[in-house]
C-alpha cells in the first residue's frame, strides 16, 4: 500500500527532479516507511512506500527489471499462487514483482488475474510507452492529466499534480456533486484531470492516450444464474466470505486488525477473523455523544461475544470544527459524505495502534443492504396510485424531508424506473425539485447537462440496456461501479492512508461479488427485508440481535450539531456577503434549509454538502 507518481515526456527530456520529488512528497502520508526515485530519458517514477508485504529493501519501488519498472500501489491476494505460475528469476518476496512478471509474460492479461486492490504504473522501456491499471472496483485511485506543453502526469491523489497542470473548476462536475455527494468518475473536480475508471487499463505514448476495459461487472450481472437451494445458497456465502477474510490475513507480514460498528458486515468480517487468529484480534469502534446514533455499546457487546482487543474512540462537534478546513483540503475534489469525519477520526487513533485492518465494506452493494432498496420497490408498488401529492403535503405538515422525497421519487417513476430511483437516491441530498429552488438561474443553465439525477438515469439504462433484469438490479449495479468507487472508497482509501493505514475489505473481494451478482434479487430484498440470504446465512455464526438489528451506518448527528454549536460555522461560510456559493445559489434557498433544520427538519446533509463545497471553492480562490 502506498503512494504513486510520475512524469512521461513525449519529447524524450529528462523530468525535472525536483518537480518528481515534489509530487512524491505531496502523497508521502500514504507511504510514511520509504522512498523511491527513478527517472530515464523521457520518464520520471516516484513510490512512497508502506511497508506489509516483504518489508525488505529487496521490495522497494520502483522495482526495476530488465525492460519493465514498475511503481503499484495496493495489495495482491492470490500473488504467491500467481507466482507459482511465473518464471523466475526472483529479486523478492512481493507482490509487486508478481505484477511486473505477469506483465512481461501475460500482457494486459495479468489485470484479470489480479485478485486485490491495486493502482499500477508500468513502463516499458522498449516501447516507450506507460501502463496504468485500476482495479475493477476501484478501491486504489489513479489520477491523470495532460499539460498545456504536452507533458504526461499520474498520482494517487490529486494534491500530487498541483503546479504541473491547469486546477480549473469544473463546473458541472460541481453540478452533479449536488446531487450525488461525490464527483463521478472519470470528472474529479477540475476540467484538466481525469481519473482512471475502476477495471481498466490504459497507455500513453507517443500516439496519445488510449483506455479500454479489462473487467466488466455487467458480465456477472447478466450470466446463467442455477438454480440452487436456500442451504447451497447459505453454504456458499459462508465459503467465500471466510476466503475473502482468510487471503487478506495471509497476505501480510504485520498484524492486522479490524473496524468493528454494530452491523451485520464488520460483524461477519470479525466473525471470521477470529478463526483464523491464534490471538484475540484487535478491533476498534468510533461513537457518538449523542445516544441515538452511537453504536459503541453494541460494538462493545460484539467484540466481548469473540473476544477481541477492543477500543473505541468518540467523535464530537468540535471535531468538525476543528477538521471541516482539513477534510476539504485532503480529499482534494468536492465531497460530502459526512461518515467521512467518524473515519478519519478512527483512522488516526488506529494508526497508532496497527498498520492493517479490515473492515465491512461493500457488503451493502453485495448482498442488498440498503434501505433505499426497500424504498424503491415499495415505490414501484405505489407508483400508479394517486398518493403522491398527499405524500409531500404530509411531509411538508410534519417537517418530515422523506415525504417531499417519495413524492419526488414517485412522479419520476411515472417517467421510468431508472428516473425514479435516480430521484430517490439523489433525494437525500439535491434531486430535481430541491437543486431547481437552489441554484442561481444562469449556473442551472449552464450546466443541465451535468444534472445528478439525469447521470444517473443514463448510468442505470446503459447498465441495463438489453437485459430483462429488474429495475433494483440495475439500480444496485450503478451503485457498486459508482456510489461505492467514488464516494465509499475515496472516504475509507484518504482517510486511512492520511495516516498510514492499510484497509482491506473482504466484501469488495471479486470473487465475492461476481458470486453475490449472480443471486437472484429475492435473495437480497423481498417485502422490505434487506440483505436475505446474508443474514440467513450468519445464523449461528453472529448472535441473534446482531442479525435482527436495523441498518444504522456510520451516522453523524449533523442535523443537531447545526441547531448547535456548529450553526454559526454554516451561517458565516455559506450566507456571508464573501461565500462563493452565493455565486451560483439562491441565498433565499439556504435560508430557508437553515430555519428548517432549527425548526426540526433533518438536513444536516443538505448542510453538510453546502458547507464543504463553500469551503472547497473558497480554497480555489472563487
Amino acid at each position: 500500500m502506498c503512494g504513486i507518481a510520475g512524469i512521461v515526456r513525449t519529447d524524450g527530456r529528462l523530468p525535472e527532479e525536483g518537480v518528481l520529488r515534489g509530487m512524491a512528497e505531496r502523497v508521502a502520508h500514504r507511504g510514511p516507511d520509504g522512498d523511491g526515485l527513478w527517472m530515464a530519458p523521457g520518464i520520471g517514477l516516484a513510490h512512497r512506500r508502506l511497508s506489509i508485504i516483504d518489508l525488505s529493501p529487496r521490495a522497494a519501488q520502483p522495482m526495476i527489471s530488465q525492460r519493465f519498472t514498475i511503481v503499484f500501489n495496493g495489495e495482491i491476494y492470490n500473488y504467491r499462487e500467481l507466482r507459482e505460475q511465473l518464471s523466475g528469476p526472483w529479486q523478492s518476496e512481493s507482490d509487486t514483482e508478481v505484477i511486473m512478471n505477469g506483465y512481461a509474460e501475460w500482457g494486459t492479461d495479468i489485470f484479470r488475474k489480479l485478485r486485490g486492490m491495486f493502482a499500477v504504473a508500468i513502463w516499458d522501456r522498449d516501447e516507450h510507452r506507460l501502463i496504468l491499471a485500476r482495479d475493477p472496483v476501484g478501491k486504489k485511485p489513479l489520477y491523470w492529466s495532460l499539460s498545456p506543453k504536452g507533458d504526461f502526469y499520474f498520482a494517487s491523489e490529486m494534491k500530487a499534480l498541483k503546479g504541473c497542470v491547469p486546477f480549473e473548476i469544473d463546473e458541472g462536475a460541481v453540478r452533479s456533486f449536488l446531487g450525488l455527494q461525490y464527483v463521478p468518475t472519470p470528472k474529479t473536480g477540475y476540467l484538466h484531470i481525469k481519473q482512471l475508471r475502476p477495471g481498466h487499463v490504459a497507455t500513453f505514448d507517443v500516439s496519445g492516450w488510449k483506455e479500454s476495459a479489462f473487467h466488466d461487472w455487467q458480465k456477472a450481472f447478466s450470466a446463467d444464474r442455477p438454480a440452487r437451494s436456500e442451504q447451497e445458497i447459505d453454504a456458499d456465502i459462508l465459503l467465500k466470505i471466510d476466503d475473502a477474510v482468510t487471503c487478506r490475513l495471509d497476505a501480510s507480514d504485520v498484524p492486522v486488525g479490524a473496524f468493528l460498528s454494530s452491523g451485520i458486515d464488520s460483524a461477519a468480517i470479525v466473525a471470521f477473523a477470529t478463526r483464523h487468529t491464534s490471538r484475540p484480534i484487535r478491533t476498534f469502534t468510533m461513537g457518538f455523544p449523542d445516544m441515538g446514533m452511537n453504536e459503541r455499546d453494541d460494538a462493545r457487546k460484539i467484540a466481548g461475544f469473540f473476544k477481541t482487543d477492543h477500543m473505541e474512540f468518540e467523535a464530537r462537534p468540535e471535531h468538525l470544527e476543528e477538521l471541516v478546513d482539513v477534510l476539504t483540503a485532503h480529499y482534494d475534489a468536492p465531497f460530502a459524505d459526512s461518515s467521512a469525519l467518524p473515519t478519519w477520526l478512527l483512522a488516526r487513533e488506529t494508526a497508532q495502534e496497527i498498520k492493517v485492518i479490515l473492515t465491512g465494506d461493500g457488503g451493502d452493494e453485495a448482498f442488498g443492504g440498503y434501505r433505499r432498496y426497500g424504498y424503491f420497490l415499495r415505490a414501484l408498488q405505489l407508483r400508479d396510485l394517486p398518493v403522491a401529492h398527499a405524500t409531500q403535503w404530509l411531509g411538508a405538515a410534519i417537517g418530515d424531508a422523506r415525504f417531499p422525497r417519495m413524492a419526488e421519487t414517485l412522479r419520476a417513476l411515472r417517467k421510468n424506473p431508472s428516473r425514479g430511483y435516480a430521484e430517490l437516491f439523489c433525494g437525500s441530498y439535491f434531486g430535481s425539485e430541491r437543486t431547481a429552488r437552489l441554484l442561481s438561474a444562469d449556473f442551472k443553465e449552464r450546466t443541465e447537462s451535468d444534472d445528478a439525477v439525469g447521470f444517473i438515469e443514463k448510468e442505470i439504462e446503459r447498465l441495463g440496456e438489453g437485459s430483462d433484469r429488474h429495475p433494483l438490479e440495475s439500480a444496485m449495479l450503478f451503485d457498486l461501479t459508482s456510489y461505492l468507487s467514488d464516494d465509499l472508497n475515496v472516504k475509507m482509501d484518504r482517510a486511512t492512508m492520511a495516516f498510514g493505514l492499510e484497509a482491506r475489505c473482504p466484501f469488495l473481494d471479486s470473487k465475492l461479488i461476481d458470486f453475490s451478482l449472480r443471486l437472484p434479487l429475492n435473495q437480497k430484498v423481498v417485502h422490505g427485508k434487506t440483505k436475505v440470504a446474508l443474514r440467513r446465512a450468519l445464523r449461528g455464526t453472529l448472535p441473534p440481535d446482531v442479525l435482527s438489528r436495523k441498518k444504522m451506518g456510520f451516522q453523524v448527528p449533523l442535523a443537531q450539531w447545526f441547531r448547535g454549536p456548529l450553526r454559526g460555522m454554516v451561517r458565516d461560510r455559506c450566507l456571508a456577503g464573501s461565500s462563493p456559493l452565493l455565486r451560483i445559489m439562491n441565498r433565499g434557498e439556504i435560508e430557508r434549509l437553515l430555519q428548517e433544520n432549527d425548526k426540526g427538519t433533518d438536513h444536516g446533509n443538505r448542510l453538510w454538502m453546502m458547507l464543504t463545497l463553500s469551503t472547497w471553492l473558497k480554497n480555489q480562490n472563487v
